[in-house]
């Protein structure tokens, strides 16, 4: 991975981003190739080609936090890099405020719509385990397994232990109560998965964090079955509960999607303990709280309105 450059690059204008990059990368990119992807989160996404024919990514931060994301993600890619079995990004260009990477080929099995929040397939995960679900768990007994023992740095604080996790989703619950409308039976539930000792792990793992069918592509189609090649936007990474790994592939398959993985995750030789599937439910219900506050500290009422609606009662 590159840091060429240190100085911020511009935001706005395609070309005179393109042509910081490409004094960066050593390639020259062509503006008029420029295909942007706004459906990010956190990042503001362009497709761009360059004069030798190579395809690039170029990602920007929306926010300041984000920003304070790259130096983890960076670091993350460096430590599974040789684990993983697919691809991952693979930085040339790293600052506070620009990243830049070749293409990986292949295609997104899925992606989210920016409006309802809802996941669409573009192919069937569940026709074909063994090209998709088996060799995705397979990445996340990688990941899980990654050793914390100081033998890589991961810059930045990151939770101490579960209790830490935990006592932070308490935080985030009360600061919902307060500031929204939340669903009785939503509280309640959500209370109830806080208080469950059963359901929460004894230690924490190295997550990729936002495991969904748009960070995945997949190889294939004419020549046979889609099959998994890389694993993308690892933005979310970092020390945490290994059942949040396991939310966005349920909210976009649903159970039979889940069972199916974390069967083949047991399978690769991942820990699943007794609670993992009963946690994960809950993680994912608690998800729209995470999302009704993201949409008010980022200025998207829309997703908060989404939130509130997809929230149990």
């Amino acid at each position: 991975m590159s840091t060429t450059a240190t100085a911020t690059p511009p935001g706005g204008d395609v070309a005179v981003l393109a042509a910081y990059a490409s004094r960066g990368l050593g390639v020259t990119l062509v503006p008029d190739s420029a295909r942007a992807d706004d459906s990010g989160w956190d990042f503001r996404v362009l497709h761009l080609s360059a004069t030798d024919g190579t395809h690039w990514i170029l990602r920007q931060p929306r926010r300041p936090d984000a920003s304070g994301r790259l130096a983890v993600e960076g670091a993350v890619l460096g430590a599974v890099r040789d684990r993983v079995p697919v691809r991952v990004p693979d930085w040339r260009l790293h600052t506070p405020d620009l990243v830049a990477y070749p293409r990986l080929p292949g295609e997104p099995a899925g992606s989210e719509d920016p409006v309802s929040l809802v996941y669409g397939w573009s192919m069937d995960p569940l026709a074909h385990p063994d090209r998709y679900l088996e060799p995705l768990a397979r990445c996340l007994v990688a990941v899980h397994s990654t050793p914390l023992d100081g033998t890589w740095e991961l810059p930045g604080r990151h939770p101490a232990g579960p209790d830490e996790v935990r006592s932070a989703a308490a935080e985030k619950l009360a600061r919902a109560r307060a500031e929204l409308e939340l669903p009785a039976a939503g509280v309640r539930r959500w209370r109830e998965w806080l208080d469950d000792d059963r359901l929460w792990p004894d230690r924490l793992v190295l997550v990729h964090g936002d495991v969904h069918p748009g960070h995945t592509l997949v190889e294939g189609g004419r020549s046979g079955p889609p099959v998994l090649s890389a694993l993308l936007d690892w933005a979310n990474a970092g020390i945490g509960d290994q059942a949040a790994d396991f939310v966005d592939m349920l909210y976009a398959g649903g159970p039979d999607v889940l069972d199916r993985l974390l069967d083949a995750y047991r399978a690769a030789g991942g820990e699943v303990p007794a609670g993992l599937r009963s946690h994960v439910l809950a993680r994912a219900s608690f998800l729209w709280v995470h999302v009704a506050l993201r949409g008010l500290d980022t200025g998207r009422p829309a997703w908060t309105r989404t939130a509130l609606r997809r929230m149990p009662r």
